[in-house]
């Protein structure tokens, strides 16, 4: 059997990037693994600036994650799971989720191959990276964890939920317009009756974030905008997800199967609505709101001259303040696909749920 190649950053090449500028000095032999195994790359990896470079679909795909070059502005998208990252060349500005990261090093062009900073793709993707200087080796740990679109890798088995699905929760404290400030943090526990019949483990929770509050005035009712972005599971490990609260009725929700729900599709002028929590005499309301592009949730409530829900009984159409206690059942319906590590073996719950569908 061919001999696995061990990627090294060796001084002859060292010394080749010094003449062209890209590296002050010569360094010693490096070698990088993933897993317990030579990552193999299409050229040698190279150090600048004490970081390690690697080819990036190289490591892109030892990981696990889909990658694409675009050629016009010279950038990057990686997608693993539910993460996303995005480079460009020459650019120490990365996006992760949407998030800014400064990078020590930007990515480059190196013998026609793209090169991009190995420790930061890496734990971006959620490994491990750790630097063994005795042996100048870089060694990553996935946890077991690559790919991302169902196959098994190192004996891992991992889950994957849908963009569109919908998460029964129960809050996990109060929550109130009255005195809600926008970026306040909560969290939600996922709700579940039977082993495998929610799309998470039970004890897994959605972090949320107040996007915005609208305080009761005069003959406006109070409203609150919620956001989610990130699932805890049972052992600690978080995954970053883009959730939005949802009612759970018939013209919001499907049920394609025991334990699946998924949000209907928005059609037609309902577009750019979204569910917020309006106050009501019987503490809240689901209702809809139109929100256009870069507008505020006190503005569009303003433009609309109110807001649009189903009225239940008479005490419901009095303005008041959301109340949302604890223990509260809310849908949160996840905007992006999300894929997770089973070290829980609820693989084995889950699945004669989905073989419904």
């Amino acid at each position: 059997m061919k001999k696995p190649h061990i990627s090294r950053i060796t001084g002859l090449t060292a010394l080749a990037l010094a003449g062209t500028g890209l590296l002050a000095t010569a360094q010693a032999a490096t070698t990088v693994q993933v897993n317990g195994q030579a990552l193999r790359t299409s050229v040698p990896p190279v150090q600048m600036n004490g970081r390690t470079l690697v080819p990036m679909r190289d490591i892109f795909q030892a990981l696990g994650a889909t990658v694409q070059w675009h050629q016009a502005n010279q950038d990057i998208t990686a997608t693993r799971g539910g993460t996303n990252i995005w480079l460009q060349l020459g650019n120490r500005v990365a996006m992760v989720n949407g998030q800014r990261r400064t990078l020590d090093q930007a990515p480059l062009i190196y013998r026609g191959s793209t090169l991009v900073p190995l420790r930061f793709v890496s734990e971006a993707l959620g490994a491990n990276v750790n630097w063994n200087n005795q042996l100048q080796m870089v060694s990553i740990d996935t946890g077991g964890y690559t790919g991302s679109s169902g196959q098994q890798v190192a004996g891992a088995r991992y889950i994957t939920v849908p963009a569109g699905a919908v998460v029964p929760v129960t809050l996990d404290q109060d929550l109130s317009s009255a005195n809600a400030n926008r970026g306040d943090v909560f969290t939600a526990t996922v709700k579940s009756a039977t082993a495998g019949d929610s799309e998470f483990p039970p004890g897994t929770k959605l972090q949320g974030v107040v996007s915005d509050v609208v305080r009761k005035d005069n003959d406006r009712a109070g409203a609150l905008d919620l956001s989610f972005n990130q699932v805890v599971l049972p052992d600690g490990s978080r995954y970053d997800v883009r959730g939005s609260l949802t009612a759970m009725d018939n013209d919001s929700v499907t049920h394609p199967a025991p334990g699946r729900i998924m949000a209907k599709p928005k059609t037609g002028k309902n577009d750019n609505t979204k569910d917020i929590l309006i106050g009501a005499g019987a503490g809240f309301l689901i209702g809809k709101v139109l929100l256009k592009q870069n507008s505020i949730l006190s503005a569009a409530l303003g433009a609309l001259g109110g807001y649009i829900y189903g009225k239940r009984n008479d005490n419901d159409t009095k303005v008041a303040d959301v109340s949302v206690g604890r223990g509260t059942e809310l849908g949160v319906r996840l905007d992006t696909a999300v894929s997770y590590v089973d070290n829980f073996g609820y693989a084995n719950q889950r699945s004669p749920y989905l073989s419904l569908q």
